[in-house]
């Protein structure tokens, strides 16, 4: 059965917040998603909460929100931006598209549903007319090389392919640039910095 791309319904909530703890396991649990947060975005931007399936399976997940630029890029954290799971900075008259998630279940990377779910954002930005996409790109790889060079020069290698991350790689693919660091942006034991990436339309 292939895999389908669609709108997250209600019914689809407790799957996610299973999913979250599955894809993102070294993420301090009050970064994962709530019931209650995935019900938030659903009320609050419905057009662009999006799941992966393989039959009634979630097994891809995206969750953003719209946001003007004088926010977006200033330094932030992740708690800060997504208002902690609440997305309280949307503004329906955002420029751009904040990605607050994306994720794949581990059973299923590498079979191009990552890029179906950036697909299905880029079409709703084109079809609203915003500017681009933003976000922050994790940096999973880095654990690997974190005693040999600064995350500066990690990033660095991976966008001149050099590296190559599991994260930032594929969003680079998908012509995302790096536009700057995110200090301390999420609350991991491992790699708490992020690179600042943007897609503009």
């Amino acid at each position: 059965m292939p895999i389908t791309v669609v709108q997250t319904q209600p019914d689809h909530i407790p799957q996610l917040v299973i999913h979250q703890r599955v894809c993102f396991p070294t993420l301090d649990p009050e970064d994962h998603f709530s019931a209650e947060n995935f019900a938030t975005h659903l009320r609050l931007f419905p057009e662009d909460q999006h799941v992966a399936l393989d039959g009634n399976r979630v097994v891809g997940q995206s969750s953003t929100f719209r946001i003007s630029g004088d926010k977006v890029f200033k330094p932030h954290t992740f708690e800060d931006i997504v208002d902690h799971g609440n997305f309280g900075y949307h503004d329906p008259n955002g420029e751009w598209l904040y990605g607050a998630d994306i994720s794949v279940h581990p059973d299923y990377r590498g079979r191009g549903i990552s890029r179906m779910l950036y697909d299905a954002r880029k079409a709703l930005i084109r079809r609203l007319g915003l500017r681009g996409m933003v976000a922050g790109g994790m940096l999973p790889g880095y654990v690997a090389y974190r005693d040999q060079m600064s995350v500066e020069e990690y990033v660095a290698a991976v966008v001149a392919g050099r590296l190559s991350d599991p994260t930032l790689t594929p969003q680079l693919r998908n012509g995302f640039t790096v536009r700057g660091m995110l200090y301390d942006h999420i609350r991991d034991g491992k790699v708490p910095h992020a690179a600042l990436i943007v897609w503009e339309a």
